[in-house]
């Protein structure tokens, strides 16, 4: 197999050993999370093996019901984000095919009888949450060679030395590859014409469905439909699009002056979600930062942001066996948590009571209300909002894990690389305080004094806090060994 780009060759590694086989009818490309048509690696490396071997491009998308945290939140985004995709697609002429699993409609190990009629099987490089785990899993079962591509990162991750861990070494390491991964080329058109064979499933075709029929399709699924979709993220490309270009246009201008203000609309992008289900890419947000006429503070602020700090978690996780792990909290931070776990509390709150922002903190409450009601955080609330939650559970542990859990069944960026990153950030990984104090141990507490001297921020919470919100289900905690268990039909 021959890459036509470094790029793509940087960016493509083998998980497993087998090779490609010959008179087949396809290249077949599993997108899991890389949800665009344009400027995606996986994809140009699927087309550039398809172009050598003579072969049509198959692209398949899967979206199950039994992953967890399945919502109406998470379906409806990705859904919709997956309606783009195949129009995007069409116009490249590559077959597309989907499959939205429901009761009514199971069709197992699909994408081994997919690959039945495959060469190859290429997929998107993600590091964390089941995507990893599924293309581990279908890499050492398949009679086939499979390959994982990074769609995720605007630097090809394979690129950094593990050995890298602080984010000045990544920094340092990352900076000099920028030019020459921006400049990259990308979307290879494909040279032979479009799959139009039959396949061994009935194709969703979905791509004309209003919002309605969507959730008409949702409900059939028997997903958690308590937690409906969030009204400021619909998923579409076009969405997103017109979403980086406000950006670029009223927000990024300012980011580093506004982005730490949570009462101004427009202190951050709102990109996040876009960019962990992949309807934008990296590369291209950042292409379109470096085109855009900016003060070179603000440019610079915003690249860091995007570049330094997202693309450090993705490397931190993509070296990590598990990225949501407590054991990923520094040694020095997890031990003296740990010797101050038995500290006494003032206050301790159930999990239902966070859960829906019920507790003696309105900052903290309009932050959980965020997650709640938005399915987003900002991200100056996420530092302070993270740091409470080892005071108001009984152990770190405890802390770690319903942290992650709100994370990941609330927010639409939840699972990923970087709000994982926050998480850690708020249990010690980005310093060691400068005294022991209860409770935290050596790890830095967070006040809310500063966040409430900021212009208009006062007001901006008696507005947050009127806001009507919704009783959901706890989701199944269960406690077990002292810590919190998600268990699935809670």
């Amino acid at each position: 197999m021959k890459l036509p780009s470094k790029d793509l060759r940087r960016r493509t590694r083998r998980l497993n050993k087998r090779h490609l086989r010959r008179d087949r009818k396809y290249v077949l490309c599993w997108i899991q999370q890389s949800l665009r048509g344009y400027d995606n690696p996986a994809l140009d490396v699927a087309i550039a093996i398809g172009n050598e071997q003579k072969l049509p491009v198959v692209v398949y998308h899967g979206l199950d019901n039994r992953y967890p945290y399945a919502s109406h939140r998470f379906h409806r985004f990705i859904l919709e984000a997956s309606q783009s995709f195949e129009s995007d697609l069409k116009k490249r002429r590559l077959r597309f095919c989907r499959y939205v699993r429901r009761p009514a409609k199971v069709e197992p190990v699909l994408v081994y009888r997919l690959a039945e009629d495959a060469a190859c099987l290429v997929t998107d490089d993600v590091p964390t949450f089941v995507a990893r785990r599924q293309a581990e899993s279908v890499a050492r079962k398949i009679p086939l060679a499979m390959f994982t591509v990074d769609a995720a990162c605007a630097v090809p991750m394979s690129l950094i030395s593990p050995k890298v861990t602080t984010t000045k070494g990544f920094r340092a390491a990352h900076k000099p590859l920028r030019e020459p991964a921006l400049e990259a080329a990308c979307d290879l058109k494909p040279e032979v014409r479009k799959f139009t064979g039959k396949l061994c499933f009935e194709h969703d075709a979905i791509e004309s469905f209003s919002s309605r029929r969507l959730d008409t399709l949702i409900k059939r699924c028997e997903v958690d439909t308590d937690l409906p979709p969030a009204p400021w993220f619909p998923g579409s490309r076009k969405a997103a699009i017109q979403r980086l270009e406000y950006a670029l246009e009223n927000i990024i201008p300012r980011y580093k002056w506004t982005r730490n203000n949570p009462a101004l609309v427009d202190s951050t992008t709102r990109l996040s979600p876009y960019m962990h289900f992949g309807v934008l890419g990296s590369r291209e947000v950042a292409r379109a930062v470096q085109r855009a006429e900016l003060h070179s503070a603000a440019r610079w602020k915003f690249l860091d942001e995007l570049l330094t700090w997202r693309e450090y978690h993705y490397h931190l996780c993509r070296h990590s066996k598990a990225p949501a792990s407590y054991d990923r909290i520094p040694n020095w931070a997890r031990e003296s948590l740990e010797i101050h776990a038995d500290d006494p509390r003032e206050k301790l709150y159930s999990i239902a009571e966070l859960l829906h922002g019920h507790t003696d903190d309105e900052v903290w409450n309009v932050a959980q209300r965020q997650f709640l009601l938005d399915g987003w955080m900002h991200n100056n609330l996420r530092m302070y909002w993270v740091k409470q939650l080892i005071k108001w559970l009984p152990t770190p542990q405890e802390a770690w894990q319903v942290a992650c859990y709100f994370n990941d069944r609330l927010s639409l960026d939840g699972r990923d690389p970087a709000t994982y990153g926050g998480i850690l950030w708020g249990f010690g990984l980005s310093r060691r305080g400068y005294r022991e104090v209860p409770i935290y141990g050596w790890v830095p507490t967070k006040s809310d004094r500063a966040m409430k001297k900021r212009a208009g921020v006062e007001q901006w919470l008696e507005k947050q806090l009127a806001r009507e919100i919704f009783e959901i289900d706890s989701g199944g905690f269960s406690k077990e060994s002292r810590l919190y268990r998600f268990t699935k039909g809670g």
